[in-house]
């Protein structure tokens, strides 16, 4: 072997946000990379792969089917990359590669429905098998691109769960367990976006109280993934707080999820609290499935109520823009 450094698979996967088995996948099916192997048979990845692997994680979190660009040399795929920004993304790569190309990727690429994902990932928490669990989400990703996977496997996953556990088909622990394993992968995933220092920032919470957190951290991977500088501060901040790193951080806008309780007394006041103290020019943005519960107090201090994760990425853009925010259709977001 040259004298050139190798890279074994945990350095990889730091390197790159991706999952050892996510690399695998993409290694066999697609042979995005060709490691060399030890002595013992376990892979290497030079620093060409490992920069390969980074701009295929960066792209197909851009929306892009990892089937579409797999087979690109790495200099298209930089050039590519470097027009990430700009609007259009998917259908100038389209235009590249040519409609047939692509067709060919999506259609090897739709395997399972995101309600048999859903099934199978109800099955695996089941079961204790978070690692299983990881590979379903993986290969969600894979079928669905990221954006897909939060809106049409997420978010029907956590419903799912939600119904399980009201009827006893899911314990405490199961539940508990599948929380956690989904928020440490919405975590790294969002780790492994690189946004420009320039890009807009966004706090992300959910208010006092509001000790589900879930719809939040789908929201922070959505505003992500559409170009905004994230900030994620969990769960249950008073008002105070949320204001002290909103203007501390030069923010944009704050968004925040509302899932249970809908009946809190406390949170009214918190949310008129927030208003209040929150420089003027900041905008809030609210969803989640007790969102509406307190329309009356969201009206009231001018927040903008979501009409599902659908409408996230629009309401992005106005706020991004300077433009007017779209009217809200439906309820409020179910996240």
């Amino acid at each position: 072997m040259s004298m050139e450094r190798f890279h074994n698979m945990k350095a990889v996967a730091l390197r790159t946000g991706l999952s050892a088995h996510l690399i695998r996948v993409w290694e066999r099916r697609y042979a995005a990379v060709t490691p060399a192997r030890s002595g013992t048979q376990r892979r290497l990845y030079s620093e060409a792969e490992v920069e390969r692997l980074q701009l295929l994680a960066r792209l197909s979190q851009s929306g892009l089917a990892i089937g579409q660009i797999a087979g690109l040399a790495t200099e298209q795929l930089r050039q590519i990359a470097e027009r990430e920004a700009g609007p259009g993304l998917g259908e100038r790569v389209v235009e590249e590669l040519g409609q047939e190309v692509v067709d060919e990727a999506v259609e090897e690429l739709v395997e399972s429905t995101p309600g048999e994902m859903v099934e199978a990932a109800l099955r695996a928490i089941r079961s204790y098998d978070m690692v299983g669990l990881e590979s379903i989400l993986d290969q969600g990703m894979i079928t669905f691109g990221y954006a897909g996977l939060l809106e049409k496997g997420l978010v029907p996953l956590l419903h799912a769960m939600g119904s399980a556990w009201a009827a006893g088909e899911l314990t405490a622990a199961q539940e508990h367990g599948a929380t956690a394993a989904l928020k440490d992968y919405l975590a790294r995933n969002l780790r492994s976006m690189q946004l420009p220092g320039t890009a807009p920032r966004l706090l992300v919470t959910t208010p006092a109280g509001q000790l589900h957190e879930m719809g939040a951290a789908i929201v922070a991977g959505l505003a992500r993934k559409a170009g905004w500088q994230v900030f994620y501060l969990g769960a249950s901040l008073p008002a105070e707080e949320i204001v002290g790193a909103a203007v501390k951080n030069q923010i944009r806008a704050v968004a925040l999820s509302i899932v249970y309780p809908g009946d809190d007394p406390e949170l009214p006041g918190q949310l008129r609290r927030l208003r209040r103290l929150l420089p003027e020019g900041i905008p809030i943005v609210v969803g989640g499935q007790a969102a509406e519960a307190y329309g009356e107090t969201l009206r009231e201090i001018g927040a903008h109520l979501m009409g599902g994760l659908e409408a996230f990425p629009k309401l992005l853009l106005a706020l991004r823009s300077g433009g007017a925010i779209p009217a809200r259709e439906g309820s409020a977001g179910s996240a």
